[in-house]
């Protein structure tokens, strides 16, 4: 494998689709220890892989796309909210793959009323109350290239990808959803069946991310959050857009 008949290139490419079959994978990871250009591609693009398809990201290549997402979401907090800069005291990934679209939203436990402190409590790490979700749009090259406020919308082109994190003050059960036009069920998380357990945190990554990718988001799509305890009880809703980049 080589890089000056577009050999290399073409696998990369195969391997951020999620279509690298296991026999080139090792030729393009044999190439790239010796490619200095393609290693650091091959190191980028790994990061990001179908959840459409499900795979999961091995925790050791993680760690480029989790620093840059870190390095955005505390851009984001500095200027909204630069005097509790200090809140932000950790932020642990676990991604793969992302979406067109980037949202955050920010929900409430049932009768707690919204307000702009405890928005930001649930954001930051400090012990606010509120369930939030935020997403981010991530590039084929692992570099975030924009994320949503809470209740906002979010476009990202084709070939990028979606990555949600969420924050939750306690455990809780969690799916996120959205329907398509045809009517047809998208679920963004769990893969598949009934919301899943997640264990208390802030802005935790989930497992899967979100390819865009054969024209799921051709239009604008709400995504729902929602988290229910163990009875199957409402703790927090809320609904996001997700648009396709022109």
């Amino acid at each position: 494998m080589t890089c000056e008949n577009g050999e290399a290139k073409t696998a990369l490419q195969a391997l951020f689709l999620g279509e690298l079959a296991a026999e080139r994978h090792a030729r393009l990871r044999a190439h790239a220890k010796a490619c200095v250009s393609c290693g650091t591609a091959y190191e980028r693009l790994s990061r990001v892989e179908s959840v459409l398809e499900k795979r999961v990201l091995p925790q050791g290549r993680e760690r480029l796309l989790e620093a840059q997402l870190l390095e955005r979401v505390k851009g984001s907090a500095l200027a909204a909210a630069p005097e509790r800069a200090g809140f932000w005291t950790w932020w642990k990934v676990a991604l793969p793959m992302a979406a067109a679209a980037a949202v955050a939203v920010v929900v409430l436990p049932k009768g707690q009323e919204e307000t702009g402190p405890e928005e930001w409590q649930a954001r930051k790490g400090s012990p606010g109350k509120a369930f939030g979700m935020r997403a981010f749009c991530v590039a084929p090259d692992g570099k975030v290239a924009g994320e949503a406020s809470p209740g906002g919308v979010l476009a990202c082109p084709e070939g990028a990808a979606v990555q949600f994190s969420y924050t939750a003050p306690e455990q809780a059960r969690l799916a996120v959803d959205s329907r398509a036009p045809s009517g047809e069920r998208l679920q963004f998380f769990p893969q598949e069946g009934e919301p899943v357990p997640v264990p208390p945190g802030v802005d935790v990554p989930l497992a899967y991310s979100t390819p865009v990718q054969g024209g799921w988001l051709s239009q604008p799509l709400e995504v729902r959050a929602r988290f229910t305890d163990e009875r199957g009880q409402l703790l927090g809703e809320t609904q996001v857009t997700l648009t396709p980049a022109k």
